[in-house]
């Protein structure tokens, strides 16, 4: 056996700009850091849905095997004290720490672990599959020591144990009921938390706030230096900017602020304003559209869209220059995986009226071709505006657009449980790797209703599915690359999605605050080791 740290496939994704590891000032002890972010949790375990303000709040209670250090993600010992790799790459040895107590005081041991593995984030979580889909059996030897032997070698497995990812559960607090009826996501724990993280929830009051209290038996000595973690809600954008600016809120993590705002809130000398602490996301927005009927089952439709947006003004306009045009489903800034020979996709409105002619679109007497239903993903003001544009773009070609307006449970609801949409707009992220955060949207086993952020398009296409598969299986290098090329170039010709933007995430915080920045998932880390003035 060999001790390894796999760090060569994240630290490829990193982006310019060095990520801040630690404040110079001695940390204190207590306080409260305050923070928002809209919409509104709907639930405390990325289990339940991996939407990013389930995962900001949900990885402060729930921990994983692993910790991880820089923009590249080093991974490094968390609940887990070691880890080993057999030679051949298909045995993962992880000996467990000892002492360490969930929330209710009982002992975490390697059975949670199997448990959280095989049972839970395997069926459950949105990338569960694709972390664990190879291991073949969970061995527990002892209560601290967890095997997993897998049949085939996955290159970027120890990515998977990062708290939004792999969140370690605690066995006894799901019933026997809520296994065998598969009722895992409305289990009890689902809602009230019991984790082993360096926080406990101590009050949701819905539509208002979330707190979270220290963990006093928390297996790190002398942490969280915070005694506290509140979640404001505040679903107005300018309610928001209003209260960083007054200091009422530390925080706006990952965009959570109209651009226009951070715009003007990052002058301020009392603010910081960085991108840093989010390379190993790697954000791509798109309209994730519904396939199963026509007008939209038809390539051709899809391109016509395609061809109606300006993904530059979407860029300048709606988001104020956060990001980029993109051009398909990896992000430019991977060197590994992204494709170079992949242009821009062109803005043609002419072009988009002749294909929707020549497949039998033709406009009506009322100059309308045919009528599609929007839900735009209920994240704030931006997606409003965006909606309206794309709304405005459509109308241009004759195609009618009607807007419909959800909050976030009624979101997830239509498109991936009840898939009784036309098109949305969504985002993802890469992560650190593709296969983790690029397969789940397109692989055909990922259509399943339930599975948010995964295939809701209902897009299966055997050779994608093979290209998936054998990516999933080469190490980092040329082989690999041209697999990769060759997936972005037919799901860029199939467009089960309409590709928009690179999405660029600031984070706006208080000069009281330190120790946010310590990875390149920052805001998904646990902040055991921030601290306020």
């Amino acid at each position: 056996m060999r001790i390894t740290s796999m760090i060569g496939i994240a630290s490829a994704m990193l982006l310019t700009g060095a990520v801040t590891v630690a404040d110079a000032a001695q940390p204190k002890k207590g306080g409260t850091l305050t923070y928002t972010y809209h919409p509104e949790p709907t639930a405390l375990s990325t289990i339940a849905t991996t939407a990013v303000p389930v995962a900001l709040i949900s990885t402060k209670i729930y921990e994983s095997l692993l910790e991880y250090e820089g923009a590249g993600l080093t991974p490094k010992p968390g609940l887990a004290e070691s880890w080993a790799v057999s030679p051949d790459q298909l045995t993962y040895t992880f000996k467990l720490r000892k002492g360490v107590k969930w929330h209710d005081g009982k002992d975490f041991t390697s059975e949670d672990v199997k448990f959280s593995i095989g049972t839970i984030a395997l069926k459950y979580h949105s990338r569960g599959k694709t972390y664990f889909s190879n291991v073949a059996d969970i061995e527990t030897p002892d209560a601290h020591t967890v095997i997993l032997k897998l049949n085939a070698p996955v290159p970027y497995l120890l990515r998977a144990f990062q708290p939004g990812e792999t969140p370690m559960m605690p066995k006894h607090a799901f019933s026997e009921q809520e296994i065998a009826e598969k009722k895992v996501r409305k289990a009890k724990v689902m809602q009230n938390p019991i984790g082993t993280g360096p926080f406990k929830l101590k009050e949701w009051s819905k539509g208002s706030h979330i707190i979270l209290e220290r963990n006093a038996n928390y297996w790190k000595p002398g942490k969280p230096y915070l005694d506290q973690i509140v979640l404001r809600v505040l679903p107005d954008g300018a309610a928001r900017a209003i209260a960083v600016e007054k200091g009422e809120v530390d925080l706006a993590p990952m965009t959570a602020l109209p651009p226009p705002e951070i715009q003007r809130l990052s002058k301020l000398p009392s603010l910081v304003s960085s991108q840093e602490g989010s390379e190993g996301l790697g954000p791509v927005m798109w309209l994730e559209v519904n396939l199963r009927e026509k007008p939209l089952s038809d390539v051709k439709v899809r391109q016509a869209l395609s061809l109606a947006i300006d993904r530059k003004k979407l860029v300048d306009v709606i988001w104020y220059g956060m990001g980029k045009p993109a051009r398909g489903p990896i992000v430019s800034s991977n060197p590994n995986h992204f494709d170079k020979t992949l242009p821009a996709f062109e803005f043609n409105p002419k072009k988009a009226e002749e294909m929707l002619d020549e497949a039998g679109y033709k406009r009506g007497a009322n100059g309308k071709r045919f009528k599609l239903t929007q839900n735009f993903l209920p994240y704030g003001e931006e997606w409003v505006r965006q909606g309206e544009y794309i709304r405005q773009a459509f109308s241009k070609i004759g195609v009618e657009v009607d807007t419909q307006s959800l909050d976030m449970g009624g979101w997830l609801k239509r498109i991936y449980t009840d898939w009784d949409y036309n098109y949305t707009s969504n985002f993802t992220h890469n992560y650190s790797d593709p296969t983790i955060g690029v397969q789940r949207a397109f692989i055909s086993t990922n259509i399943r209703k339930g599975a948010s952020f995964s295939n809701s398009m209902n897009y299966a296409s055997p050779k994608v599915d093979d290209l998936l598969k054998k990516a999933a299986a080469l190490p980092d290098g040329p082989e690999r690359k041209k697999v990769w090329a060759e997936v972005q170039q037919t799901i860029r010709a199939d467009l089960p999605v309409i590709f928009l933007i690179e999405m660029g995430y600031t984070h706006i915080w208080n000069k009281r605050v330190h120790g946010l920045i310590t990875n390149g998932v920052s805001m998904y880390s646990g902040w055991d080791s921030v601290w306020v003035d």
